[in-house]
């Protein structure tokens, strides 16, 4: 840039912003095309959409001034040239570029953080993309300096901001050097044309597409005016104009138009119906016919009520996002892990495209990062010791994501050596989780459940993986807080499967509304597994716990009167059955006593704030329809405090 202002802060904020959003985006292609030439049998046409990716990354930090990101983009850019022959890649290549998506990505957050971060170094890696290049294009590069003459459309109303949108695109291709009139004075409003002084190593037809902005420009000129060799990456004295005031870029979503239209015709919908309620009202005010004014509310509430449920449809889609956003990240994580842990590993990514709110793929990051690491480092074997198994020596590694009812279901799963029951239980003794004399009480489920306790390793040396009691606790915390459930298989020899259910947003949730003692309490949908309605002569007591037999299993029951201390009421005595909720929590099954069934019903959740009103089995509250205010309950916080109380009266016989 030519040392001048163009922009104010708030301009410059927000094409931070969307630059930011853009080029995040495009680095996670980036990382995941350059995975795709590893092993490709061509790689011409992978490294050309590479090479066009880094020029416009380089062309946007040039126009915002960041240098060394565009440098760096600049290096890359003539990296690819030079290999544009290349069929394959060696793998020290790969590394190579990896290691740059990495640092443009690091280069990016600081450049876009608020306040500005340090910017990190690059020579180093500059220098590495170096010796791949020819000493003709490593030592100088031809580029022309041009004379771009700019006549503006009639019908342009504000001339300064379409000479930002041609100066913006120029910039892309090399570096402005003067523009007359100056664009930020009002000069440019009345000037018969704008004239820029450009270098670029472009072509003339390609500059005057660039500079030809339909309902900005009539006319450009292009003439060129010298040529002279100067270095590629000399660093140009960019000004950093209102730079302290750019902030880190907040949450964005990019949504389709037609989504953003369908809402604008429901809000259409929404003033007619406030229009047929304003009649129907005014037909009362006079008097006049208060049966026909009745019979237009009741449509008016119907239309109305009709049309809120799709505009609530609508919104809820446009927080939607494909849950690839989160998957991508996991081809260069398994490859980087497997090749440190002397693994093979065949990673197959399933259902991409599943959609979730937004919030929920921001979050499921973490937890799947824990699941896959686990898998490789704990679950798959090495090449030989599948061989010695008669496992091919590949490890399979599935993520996948599909939908199944009303909620989403995410899968993990390997076909390694599986979860030794044994040694989780020997491990839960030595760190002091379980009891010894419990362990051969136990059922397998339970054993598996230790895993999820804080501070449970297998490992009994740190490594830079694992072996510091940090992991499982953390996965099932996390999906908890997503309002979601984690489900845990396994097989010894044959692999280890969790399955993830998750709602499809958080903002609204879908629940079974149950009477207790009169009260309404709400339970989220997510984990309920069946609804059933048992006599109460049917609940038996293993030592002095009530339990009930449920497809081959006994499952333990919990009362919620007796969980959330609600005295009996005699009308609930004399009905003599009960509902049971059957729950599954982690890979446990229990069954939640409730009296009633009042329905099922979709609850706006409210965080509860009082701390003195917070309880471990409550999870927030709702307002129904009628007003009523009702708790929304939380299973595994009621299971561990009925866990808890167990434990004490077995501990006091």
């Amino acid at each position: 840039m030519s040392g001048e202002v163009y922009l104010t802060p708030e301009e410059l904020l927000a094409l931070k912003t969307t630059f930011y959003v853009q080029t995040r985006e495009m680095l996670e292609d980036f990382s995941s095309r350059v995975l795709a030439l590893e092993g490709a049998d061509d790689c011409a046409e992978l490294l050309r959409s590479l090479e066009r990716t880094v020029h416009t990354i380089k062309g946007d930090s040039m126009a915002l001034e960041f240098e060394a990101l565009a440098k760096l983009a600049h290096r890359l850019e003539d990296y690819f040239r030079a290999l544009r022959d290349e069929r394959t890649l060696e793998r020290r290549s790969i590394d190579l570029l990896l290691a740059c998506g990495d640092k443009m990505s690091e280069l990016l957050e600081a450049y876009c953080a608020e306040p500005r971060k340090p910017v990190p170094e690059i020579e180093s890696l500059c220098e590495k993309l170096a010796p791949a290049l020819e000493p003709s294009t490593r030592e100088m590069a031809t580029v022309t300096s041009y004379r771009v003459t700019v006549w503006f459309a009639k019908d342009c109303q504000m001339r300064s901001a379409g000479a930002f949108l041609v100066r913006q695109r120029l910039s892309k291709l090399g570096r402005i050097l003067a523009a007359s009139p100056d664009p930020e004075t009002a000069a440019i409003e009345t000037a018969p044309q704008w004239v820029i002084d450009l270098e670029a190593a472009s072509g003339k037809e390609e500059i005057r597409r660039a500079a030809r902005v339909p309902g900005v420009t009539s006319r450009v000129t292009v003439r060129a005016q010298e040529s002279k060799p100067r270095e590629p990456e000399e660093d140009s004295s960019f000004t950093r104009a209102a730079g302290s005031q750019a902030g880190a870029a907040p949450d964005q979503l990019r949504v389709e138009v037609s989504k953003i239209d369908r809402i604008m015709n429901l809000v259409g919908e929404l003033v007619i119906g406030r229009s047929m309620v304003t009649q129907a009202l005014s037909e009362f005010s006079t008097g006049d016919a208060q049966g026909t004014a009745a019979d237009r509310l009741s449509d008016a509430n119907a239309f109305l009520e009709r049309t809120m449920t799709e505009l609530q449809a609508a919104v809820l889609k446009i927080r939607m996002v494909p849950v690839e956003h989160v998957f991508r990240r996991f081809p260069r994580l398994v490859r980087d892990l497997a090749h440190s842990r002397g693994r093979r590993v065949d990673l197959d990514v399933q259902g991409g495209l599943t959609e979730l709110d937004k919030s929920i793929v921001d979050a499921l990051g973490e937890p799947l990062l824990h699941l896959v690491r686990n898998a490789i480092d704990h679950g798959l074997e090495s090449p030989g010791e599948r061989e010695l198994a008669g496992k091919p020596p590949v490890g399979k590694l599935r993520l996948a994501a599909f939908y199944e009812g009303n909620h989403a279901h995410v899968v993990v799963e390997d076909d390694g050596r599986g979860i030794d029951l044994v040694r989780v239980g020997e491990r839960g003794v030595a760190l002091g989780l379980i009891d010894a004399s419990q362990l051969d009480a136990m059922t397998p489920s339970d054993i598996l459940n230790v895993i999820y306790q804080p501070g449970f390793s297998t490992r009994e040396t740190i490594s830079d993986v694992s072996g510091r009691g940090i992991g499982m606790d953390v996965v099932r915390e996390s999906i908890e807080n997503l309002k979601g459930v984690i489900e845990l298989a396994t097989a010894p020899g044959k692999g280890t499967r969790f399955l993830i259910r998750l709602p499809l947003t958080l903002a609204i949730l879908r629940a079974v509304l149950v009477e207790v003692a009169g009260k309404a309490f709400a339970v989220p949908l997510t984990g309920v597994l069946e609804i059933v309605r048992v006599p109460r002569d049917r609940a038996s007591s293993v030592l002095g716990q009530g339990v009930l037999q449920w497809r081959d299993q006994v499952v333990p029951l919990i009362s919620l009167r007796e969980a959330l201390g609600l005295p009996e009421r005699e009308s609930a005595t004399a009905r003599g059955r009960d509902f049971v909720l059957l729950v599954g929590e982690a890979e446990r099954r229990v069954g939640l006593l409730a009296e009633g069934i009042l329905g099922e019903q979709e609850l706006v959740v409210k965080p509860i704030e009082d701390p003195l009103a917070r309880s471990p089995g409550v999870a927030g509250a709702s307002i129904l329809g009628d007003g009523r205010v009702v708790l929304i309950l939380h299973t595994r916080g009621l299971l561990d405090r009925h866990l808890s109380r167990a434990r004490r009266v077995e501990v006091l016989r």
